[in-house]
């Protein structure tokens, strides 16, 4: 009761104000991204902190290179070639950034994206005082965030059996000096909820990153020292650096490098790399040395790893940064106006530990006892015509013979639409321990499969999307008898008029001899003039799995949800304000329902909820003074069929979880 009295005070003192407000479109294709698995809430909380400070800080579309064209994970390599066919056919360059909409490829959709970051300049920045010009632009930003569980975690007890050690806050402070596309000087120092901070376990933070990075236009492209992310060909020997969720994204090979700065403590690397540049050609060189969690045996052994980062128990403490990972690499590239090509290599090492087994290939045998792994690769891109039609692919083999190979083919046209298929072929020995291939979930564990996508741009504003992927393993997996082979599939189709849009989208699963599940999602926008949104969406799901003992399909199970949310976006004192509600109900974990809200920590979450009760909600972006932002958001879970929710030590004995996140920010 607390809490409800709570938050419909929140509700009353955050009533907004009326103002005029554009909603950046960007900003919802993160949330939609995020909510459909295209990428982490880490990846879109960094392509939101990004585009907002080219918001601020345009690129030039006479100056730009394709380096700065494929950090937009919405353009593809059909519309960044006519890109710049338009500009070469163009000497003088572009008059305006409305010319956008008059190049092959670039739909309206498309161009809304990218028109708020990107200018035209009458006078260019030479290359030379690039640089300076950069850091005389760069800024400060100190920002620092906090989150609690309001009601008493079982992990909290004085009789838990596996105790956690910290305080039941979560938190982190973050420093940066950067500009938007240049420079990035940063500092982040992070905990978890129930993670020891300031006391006898731990003398400070659980976990720290700092990073430079600096990206220039001749022969040295990017500097990083520090934490970064890197990325080599389509993701067989390592992908930290691109977007390749199945249905969303593109492909998009070469050799790439970023900063990492984020509170997450996996998925990057601790060291220095670098790019250069000459003409046609680059070479892309890295080296770190990062320590890592793992459970290490008493001869020294590596039993296993762990991602999560979290270190609240005796047992996660022990594993903190027990093993460390030494990695190498390089990569040469040369880039024509058709073909691109790459030749990568990558080395990992665990200082003379053996691995006693390479995680995620999910039972097989050949690959234990490793001191060291090594990696060869090639991957190309090459396009024809008028670059309607592109093949690509990528050829990698560890060294233990093992081979991985992605092949795929696209084809775009104005009228008819933009086709893609792509196949994998990853053998059941092959491995790599930072894989990260276009594959099933982005993350293969030794499989085949067949992808297939389309999307269509109608007239009226419409846009209708398909996609279907026939995958299978070479072993048990799932803690299965037998192999896995499957088919997933989405069909969707969305429509964007002033002020409604709405979209429907149908998704299904045919898992043989194992698991059936089909979702259809309804989902409604109308936005007011005034900076008013109203948000409805309708969910149902149904799934049946396969009993083996009685040689026979269980009875289905499944779920409904409806969601509403209120948001308002305004200019000054209220940037945004927010207000969802969630009705569910659900049978089985199984039959969860997923539906994206805003988050103070990563900008975005994809929230998922199941069994019955209702969700809810606020979010606020202030800006009370010059210079400071303040974001939070109070989520409130109220389950009616259960008298406990979470497990472990996140059980809460009761039937509400209540969750405070703040954001304070300096700019």
């Amino acid at each position: 009761m607390k809490t409800a009295i709570l938050f419909f005070v929140l509700l009353l003192l955050f009533l907004p104000v009326r103002g005029q407000s554009v909603v950046p479109a960007w900003e919802e294709y993160i949330g939609a991204q995020v909510e459909s698995n295209g990428m982490s809430e880490e990846e879109g909380a960094e392509l939101r902190e990004r585009w907002t400070a080219l918001s601020a800080d345009p690129l030039d579309l006479n100056s730009l290179t394709a380096a700065d064209l494929e950090e937009f994970p919405f353009l593809n390599e059909y519309q960044i070639h006519h890109f710049f066919l338009y500009r070469h056919a163009h000497p003088d360059g572009f008059e305006s950034i409305w010319v956008l909409k008059e190049i092959n490829g670039w739909d309206p959709y498309v161009c809304s994206l990218l028109w708020p970051m990107v200018t035209v300049r009458q006078k260019p920045v030479p290359l030379a005082a690039s640089l300076r010009s950069a850091l005389s632009q760069a800024r400060h930003e100190v920002s620092a965030v906090a989150d609690a569980v309001l009601q008493r975690q079982d992990g909290y007890r004085p009789d838990a059996r596996h105790p956690y050690r910290g305080a039941p806050w979560g938190g982190g402070l973050r420093w940066s000096y950067a500009t938007a596309h240049r420079f990035s000087l940063g500092l982040t120092a992070a905990k978890d909820r129930g993670e020891p901070a300031f006391n006898s376990f731990n003398k400070g933070f659980d976990s720290y990153s700092a990073h430079l990075f600096v990206e220039g236009r001749g022969a040295l492209r990017a500097v990083a020292l520090g934490d970064y992310r890197v990325g080599m060909g389509y993701g067989l020997l390592i992908n930290q650096s691109a977007f390749m969720g199945m249905a969303y994204a593109d492909p998009r090979g070469g050799a790439k490098l970023r900063r990492a700065f984020t509170y997450a403590e996996d998925n990057f690397l601790r060291g220095a790399a670098a790019s250069l540049n000459e003409g046609r050609w680059s070479l892309t060189a890295f080296f770190s040395r990062k320590g890592v969690d793992a459970t290490v045996t008493d001869d020294g052994a590596i039993r296993s790893f762990y991602q999560t980062g979290l270190h609240r128990t005796d047992a996660e403490l022990a594993r903190r940064h027990a093993a460390v990972t030494t990695t190498s690499g390089a990569s040469a590239g040369y880039r024509g106006e058709r073909l691109r090509l790459g030749l990568n290599i990558l080395h990992v090492h665990w200082g003379g530990r053996r691995l006693l087994r390479a995680t995620g290939t999910k039972g097989i045998a050949s690959l234990t006892d490793l001191e060291r792994i090594s990696h060869l690769s090639a991957d190309y891109s090459y396009l024809f015509g008028g670059g309607e039609a592109e093949a690509f692919g990528e050829l990698a083999r560890a060294s233990n013979g093992a081979v991985g190979l992605i092949q795929g083919v696209r084809y775009s046209h104005r009228l008819a639409g933009n086709y893609m298929l792509v196949g994998r072929y990853l053998q059941e020995d092959y491995w790599s321990h930072y894989t990260g291939a276009y594959a099933h979930y982005s993350r293969p564990g030794n499989e085949w499969g067949l992808m297939g996508k389309a999307q269509w741009t109608l007239r009226g504003r419409w846009m209708l999307r398909a996609f279907a992927d026939y995958y299978g393993s070479f072993v048990p997996r799932y803690n299965r008898r037998e192999n896995t082979e499957a088919v997933s599939w989405t069909v969707e189709g969305e429509k964007a008029t002033a002020p409604f849009s709405w979209s429907c989208r149908l998704r299904g699963l045919a898992d043989r001899d194992y698991r059936r599940c089909m979702a259809l999602r309804l989902r409604g926008r109308y936005a007011f003039d005034n900076g008013w949104g109203l948000t409805a969406s309708a969910q149902i799901a149904r799934n049946q799995s396969y009993d083996s003992s009685a040689d026979a399909w269980q009875v289905a199970t499944g779920g409904k949800s409806l969601a509403l949310r209120a948001d308002y976006r305004g200019a000054k004192l209220l940037r945004v304000w927010s207000v969802d509600a969630a009705a569910f109900d659900t049978d089985a974990f199984a039959d969860r329902l997923y539906e994206a809200v805003y988050n103070p920590r990563y900008a975005y979450a994809s929230a998922y909820f199941y069994g019955r009760g209702v969700r809810l909600g606020v979010f606020v972006r202030l800006a009370p003074i010059v210079h400071i932002e303040v974001e939070s958001r109070l989520h409130h879970l109220l389950r009616r069929d259960a008298e406990t929710i979470g497990t472990d030590g996140e059980l809460i004995r009761g039937q509400a979880r209540t969750q405070l996140f703040v954001t304070v920010r300096y700019r």
